[in-house]
């Protein structure tokens, strides 16, 4: 594909060539001359790469044929997807799919062999519906949606349009609730709630999501969940969040817009965040903390206050041994 093609597809200025046959796509620093890479920052054009092309950020000069971009990276992303088409979509229901004559399947649903659609699901046009997935009774699921091979959405689930869900993801398992009885027995609470998906989720292989209790658990529109990441019952979490791989949600969370969490943040039931919060990786968060602040650390602090005291962790070891020798002298004084 010609360079000025995708310039004219990704609305980029061309530099340079735009007769340069792109042949494939590459990361910056492993690119060959055949390739378009992406610098999307000056500092990264400093780094050697032997990519053929470039997309760059507005005004750079990439030193060979190249795009320039307001978002290189957004740019980039999509010139993948011109180069390296997403795999065949299903072709109609596999001969060995099993769909309930009392499901309703839309104009160009795809179900790949051993998944099964159970009565009452209805599926929106042109989504997939991967092979060994289970699709349970009473499923909603939106058009254009992908669920992957093995997934499991339970009974009741509502996913809505453009959901992505990865292989092996469970979506509305019981959320873990039990209550003590008089000899402190665990008793099953029953969990006769549901799980709400919005429209542009993107759901991890192996992600959890439990269903509420009795109301819902809610994924709010367009955020993405990594790989194992488990969110409990009853919780919400809002617009355009980004969880990171194993994180781990309690029950009865309230988590706003545009929270970004790293790897292996832990949250504790019942807690609040705000919108727009940023939370390092392996926070654990045991409080509800406002929205707009980074925070580190277990238990979670803003990031200043985190960064003193991290700092205070590390000279722990050397004002203890000025204590012990302190000790030491008092002894040898005599003194209490």
């Amino acid at each position: 594909m010609r360079l000025s093609e995708i310039a004219r597809a990704l609305g980029g200025e061309v530099v340079g060539d735009g007769a340069f046959e792109v042949r494939d796509v590459a990361e910056y620093a492993v690119a060959g001359p055949g390739s378009l890479s992406c610098a999307d920052s000056l500092d990264r054009l400093k780094s050697p790469t032997s990519a053929g092309a470039l997309i760059v950020p507005a005004g750079a000069d990439p030193g060979r044929p190249g795009i320039r971009c307001a978002h290189p990276r957004l740019a980039f992303a999509r010139a993948v997807e011109f180069l390296r088409p997403a795999p065949p979509r299903l072709d109609g229901v596999h001969p060995a799919a099993v769909v309930d004559p009392g499901a309703r399947l839309g104009r160009g649903v795809g179900v790949g062999a051993q998944a099964s659609i159970a009565a009452g699901a209805a599926i929106g046009d042109r989504s997939q519906v991967g092979a060994g997935a289970r699709i349970g009774e009473g499923v909603t699921l939106g058009a254009d949606c992908d669920v992957q091979p093995n997934c499991v959405l339970y009974p009741g689930v509502r996913v809505g349009d453009r959901v992505v869900i990865q292989a092996g993801a469970v979506i509305g398992a019981d959320g873990f609730g039990h209550v003590p009885d008089e000899a402190g027995r665990l008793h099953k609470f029953p969990q006769r709630g549901t799980v709400v998906i919005e429209d542009d989720v993107e759901i991890g292989a192996n992600a959890t999501i439990a269903r509420a209790a009795l109301g819902e658990t809610r994924i709010g529109r367009g955020t993405k969940i990594d790989n194992l990441v488990q969110i409990g019952h009853n919780s919400i979490v809002g617009a355009d969040c980004a969880l990171a791989g194993q994180v781990g949600i309690s029950g009865s969370v309230r988590i706003g817009n545009r929270v970004l969490m790293g790897g292996q943040v832990g949250v504790a039931d019942h807690v609040t965040i705000g919108d727009g919060a940023r939370l390092a990786a392996q926070t654990g968060v045991n409080k509800s903390l406002e929205g707009g602040k980074t925070y580190l650390d277990a238990p979670a602090a803003e990031a200043g206050e985190a960064r003193r005291r991290l700092a205070a962790y590390r000279r722990l070891p050397e004002l203890l041994r000025r204590v012990h020798e302190l000790e030491e002298k008092l002894r040898e004084t005599g003194k209490p």
